[in-house]
């Protein structure tokens, strides 16, 4: 299996790749590992470390090299994208005037992810257009936010197949342990199958170790008497309340969906976590950003000049150094280098996945990926009440993809429209203004869509 990963250089690398070698290191046997950076010695010091990790002595003739972009797309089964579209001081600020509206703000289900989405867009397309030259076949994995955007872009205006992977894929493994369990911790027997938009999807059946999720484990454990686990309250009173007012359960709480639904409350939460970090100062803020990125980066590269020095299981090496066995990159690579079928929820175009959504629109939902195949599992839908919901945000996320295909403003504004929050309003209009205002740095052509409003 060949792999390229662009953004080569980045630092969440090493543990999956080190987590994927010591779970299944046959799958990287006379393979190779391509990393590809615009920072050239980012790159080369991710594979010096790859290279240096105890579980690489697994693996047999792998190749691992930091090629240019055209050679490194050439004959690869898998294309990983890992780059990174936030910066600050533009996302603090992006926080601050969205919760000044009334609204949320992050890189997903957010305005902010509206206009973030430009910044990466094209470079994206660009990126599926040399696959189709150089690989045509290969597997496109998306991680930068917002997936569900840049999967609909790739699968819709190109002939690559591409999947948007989330970090929050796993979520349901800590959020249903402790809301139903009563165990903070991390539990693998959950078995759910959920559908909807990245950051908004829905259990829509499952169960642990038999026990049927919805007609007994939840009956069971969520009686009057519930009370939610010290420390993860927030969330799994969320969870509490959905099951009892809704029937249903949110697969991944990220707090752009929880948002949607919970409004009041995740904006009382941002509000004690503005004041928290009150006088807000862009510079200093800008200033410390780049100064933990690049503190973190100098440690990095440093310790790949010798790595022969590393305690890899020392505790205080683990954020750079360790070991993630749970990223959802695992069975992805698993799946595509042909050794077993394996179940995920990621975010493509429908294509008739979940039942009553145009094919084309931006979704996720549970598939089985068995090779490069990826096959929706069966009777998917989107639980009442929440379709109209879901399918607004669904067209917002597609009419995304679609200007920055066409790289038009006209289609950019569309998009805008069609966000479901607070819709139609002046004052929607004034917060619409000031975030273009705010990513002036973007494509010109696209943010002309700013006379719209």
């Amino acid at each position: 299996m060949k792999i390229a990963f662009i953004g080569g250089g980045s630092l969440r690398l090493l543990p999956i790749l080190r987590g994927a070698m010591s779970d299944s290191p046959k799958i990287f046997n006379n393979g190779e590992l391509r990393f590809i950076d615009l920072k050239q010695d980012r790159a080369e010091a991710v594979a010096a470390m790859v290279k240096a990790t105890p579980e690489f002595s697994s693996v047999v003739n792998c190749k691992i090299s930091c090629p240019s972009t055209e050679e490194g797309l050439k004959d690869i089964d898998i294309l990983y994208l890992t780059m990174a579209a936030r910066r600050e001081p533009q996302n603090s600020q992006s926080l601050i005037l969205a919760h000044e509206y009334g609204f949320y703000s992050n890189d997903q289900l957010t305005i902010s992810g509206a206009f973030l989405s430009i910044r990466l867009g094209r470079i994206i397309l660009d990126l599926a257009k040399k696959l189709e030259r150089l690989s045509p076949k290969a597997l496109m994995l998306i991680f930068p936010n917002p997936v569900a955007v840049y999967s609909a872009l790739v699968n819709n205006y190109t002939k690559i197949k591409a999947i948007g992977i989330c970090g929050g894929f796993n979520n349901h493994r800590w959020d249903l342990t402790r809301a139903l369990l009563n165990r903070n911790e991390y539990d693998p027997e959950w078995d759910v199958v959920a559908a909807g938009i990245n950051h908004m999807s829905f259990i829509l059946r499952g169960n642990y170790k038999g026990e049927d999720l919805y007609s007994s484990l939840c009956p069971r454990v969520f009686t009057d008497d519930w009370k939610p686990l010290p420390g993860s309250e927030l969330v799994t009173n969320v969870l509490h309340q959905c099951y009892k007012k809704y029937g249903t359960m949110i697969f991944s709480t990220e707090f752009d969906g929880l948002a949607k639904i919970f409004p009041d409350l995740i904006s009382d939460w941002t509000e004690k976590q503005l004041q928290a970090s009150q006088p807000f100062d862009p510079v200093l803020c800008e200033e410390r950003w780049k100064n933990k990125y690049e503190t973190k980066f100098r440690s990095f590269i440093k310790t790949a000049e010798n790595p022969a020095d590393l305690d890899w299981d020392a505790p205080e090496n683990q954020e750079l150094y360790g070991k993630n066995l749970r990223d959802i990159s695992l069975p992805i690579f698993k799946a595509v280098a042909g050794k077993k079928t394996m179940r995920i929820v990621a975010s493509a175009p429908s294509r008739g996945a979940i039942a009553d959504f145009p094919s084309h629109w931006a979704a996720e939902y549970t598939m089985d990926i068995c090779g490069k195949e990826l096959i929706p599992v069966k009777d998917q839908y989107i639980p009442e009440p929440f379709y109209g919901l879901t399918a607004s945000l669904s067209e917002h996320q597609t009419l995304l993809a679609r200007a920055i295909a066409e790289r038009s403003p006209e289609v950019f504004a569309l998009a805008l429209e069609a966000y479901p929050i607070h819709r139609f309003t002046g004052k929607r209009n004034e917060f619409y203004r000031r975030m273009f205002d705010l990513y002036q740095d973007l494509d010109p052509e696209i943010m002309k869509a700013k006379k719209f409003f």
